[in-house]
């Protein structure tokens, strides 16, 4: 075998040629008396302080060839240090919330005020107040809304009388949806009581007085209480006019 060649010839060197010192001479006793194995099952562990040639030696002496060394690291041998390594690690002490402690939430009625009153979760769910005159009132950032303005003018969908100067002299306007004004004045035939008046006297006062008489609510247009304002409305007004 080729490592019984190797060892021969070791042995035939001087120690001085082959660098061997003491040490070797301590491996070669070690390696005399390891127990006989098959040279493909020895495994040889040797420091990697030691030279090369010792390497091979000793190899050589337990019947392997040197490429079947299988290397272990010198325990002296420095090993990689983690990167905090030596550092002091200092524990620091918890944070503490100085800070009272929240009271437990008491439920009561829900109100409009930006607080949780009843402990649900959720802040301000109060249900929509009905106004008066249509609509709601709604809670917004803890204060209630006012009621929406529908009558400014005239109740929604109402409708009043006008008069024309023209055909049949006799019409009606209606309020808008938001009650800000009236439609222009759409013309249809004068009741049957007016009817006579407004084909003798067409527009004028006496058909505007025909008007109130019959229970209408009617256009001042001919002013008949002279307070000098010919856009009110006299007559039975209360569903028209906006309640205060």
């Amino acid at each position: 075998m080729a490592s019984d060649a190797v060892t021969r010839d070791l042995l035939a060197m001087p120690d001085e040629s082959r660098g061997r010192t003491s040490h070797h001479r301590h491996l070669d006793a070690l390696a005399a008396n390891l127990p006989p194995v098959r040279p493909w099952a020895r495994i040889c562990f040797v420091s990697l302080a030691l030279a090369a040639p010792g390497i091979v030696w000793a190899c050589a002496r337990t019947g392997l060839d040197p490429g079947e060394l299988e290397l272990s690291p010198s325990p002296l041998q420095a090993q990689p240090r983690a990167p905090d390594a030596g550092l002091i690690d200092v524990e620091r002490p918890p944070v503490v919330d100085a800070s009272p402690p929240e009271p437990p939430c008491q439920p009561s009625e829900e109100v409009c005020n930006g607080l949780d009153d009843d402990c649900n979760g959720v802040v301000d769910d109060t249900p929509p107040i009905p106004c008066p005159g249509g609509g709601f009132r709604y809670c917004v950032a803890g204060q209630l809304s006012a009621c929406p303005t529908r009558c400014e003018v005239c109740m929604p969908g109402s409708e009043r009388v006008c008069f024309n100067t023209y055909c049949k002299y006799w019409g009606t306007q209606r309020c808008s949806a938001d009650g800000k004004s009236f439609s222009k004045c759409l013309e249809q035939d004068p009741p049957p009581e007016c009817a006579s008046v407004a084909l003798t006297q067409q527009d004028s006062p006496e058909l505007e007085q025909c008007c109130l008489d019959n229970g209408y609510c009617c256009l001042d247009t001919h002013d008949l209480n002279k307070n000098g304002n010919s856009t009110e409305m006299l007559g039975q007004c209360e569903s028209v006019v906006c309640s205060q």
